[in-house]
């Protein structure tokens, strides 16, 4: 549907000119898509207050600690989608209680529109249940069923002007009339003055290391991380080893293990999205492969480097201006994709860890 269409559409479902009533359904279990999108979610809030409008976000409830304060404005609604009580099979029926009492939350709401900005199933289901006069999905190669429009938004290939995933939920938003943020950036993040207490020698400036990864091809060599740690560890720095998970604390192991704990300390599966918030907050320097840690790391203004392997750079790039990318994609074939590479990932794997180093040396040298 085009968006003259849509929006004769929506205007039908409300006052002429206006929604009242707002649905963004965007449970997405991605720390990095929400923080990509977040900019788009805060201006919302504030154009739909300024505009006596109401909106009402689903975010993923393990989110709620760190982006609740940062998207509550006055009238908005925050309902948070129970993804981790729903795979916590010891007590079943407690998932399933919290998933009814969401549904019915965004029930209630009663939105003239419901809208999705991701390719994902949890979001669709849950807009298709949403009982919105309006449902709208962003997704043109999948979840066609049961929407009053889809939107054929390009995600791949995009123009070289506006390649990021920020520039896709922009046409989104255009599309459907609503307001888009001036300039390219992340949400601003409401942490409080509280403080995580880090261990290890303070007076050596820290370097945070996400060393793990959720995709096989966004993983950096784990021996290139034992050498990069080596060299950190070395030339006067502490290190600080974050991730979540049994593959993160595996790895993070073997990084303790070859550089001994008197400058390292492993955080693996102790922190909050609050409390690695903070330690992050506090790093000099922070060094991962692409994941949601190193875009919060980029959107807490820290120096760093991201690690990129066969991953769209041009959609799925930080934002933040003092976050370097490392990668050569030069060495890779034209037709590799995330799932098949006849190079082995090159890309990715070929980065040394004398690059990376450099990387931190240079930003050292201008303090």
């Amino acid at each position: 549907m085009q968006p003259v269409a849509i929006q004769n559409s929506l205007n039908a479902a409300s006052r002429p000119g206006r929604l009242q009533r707002i649905a963004l359904i965007n449970p997405t279990k991605f720390l990095g898509n929400l923080l990509l999108n977040g900019q788009y979610i805060q201006h919302l809030a504030k154009w739909c207050h300024a505009q006596d409008s109401q909106l009402l976000v689903v975010l993923d409830s393990r989110f709620e600690q760190l982006f609740g304060p940062a998207f509550s404005v006055e009238g908005i609604k925050l309902c948070y989608y129970p993804r981790q009580a729903l795979k916590q099979g010891r007590i079943p029926w407690l998932g399933v209680r919290q998933w009814w009492q969401c549904v019915s939350e965004i029930r209630r709401f009663a939105a003239d529109l419901a809208f999705t900005i991701e390719e994902d199933s949890v979001a669709h289901r849950l807009t298709h249940l949403s009982g919105a006069k309006v449902r709208v999905s962003c997704s043109e190669a999948r979840y066609h069923f049961g929407f009053d429009a889809i939107l054929h938004i390009k995600r791949q290939g995009r123009c070289a002007d506006t390649p990021s995933i920020w520039h896709v939920t922009g046409d989104i938003f255009s599309s459907l009339g609503l307001p888009v943020p001036e300039h390219i950036s992340y949400p601003q993040l409401n942490l409080g003055s509280g403080q995580y207490q880090i261990g290890g020698d303070a007076s050596r400036p820290m370097v945070v290391m996400h060393a793990g990864a959720s995709k096989r091809y966004k993983q950096w060599p784990i021996e290139n991380f034992v050498e990069l740690a080596k060299s950190i560890v070395s030339e006067g720095y502490r290190l600080s080893l974050i991730g979540a998970g049994p593959d993160d604390a595996q790895i993070n192991a073997g990084i303790l293990k070859a550089v001994g704990p008197a400058n390292c300390q492993d955080y693996c599966n102790q922190l909050s999205l609050i409390d690695l918030a903070s330690v992050i907050r506090q790093a000099h320097f922070m060094i991962g492969n692409d994941s949601g840690p190193s875009h919060l790391g980029s959107a807490l203004g820290i120096p760093g480097v991201v690690l990129f392997g066969p991953t769209d750079l041009g959609l799925w790039k930080p934002l933040g201006a003092q976050t370097s990318v490392l990668h050569h994609k030069e060495l890779c074939q034209s037709d590799c994709t995330r799932h098949h590479c006849r190079k082995g990932y090159a890309c990715l794997k070929e980065v040394s860890a004398e690059e990376v180093m450099a990387k931190l040396k240079t930003h050292t040298d201008q303090l």
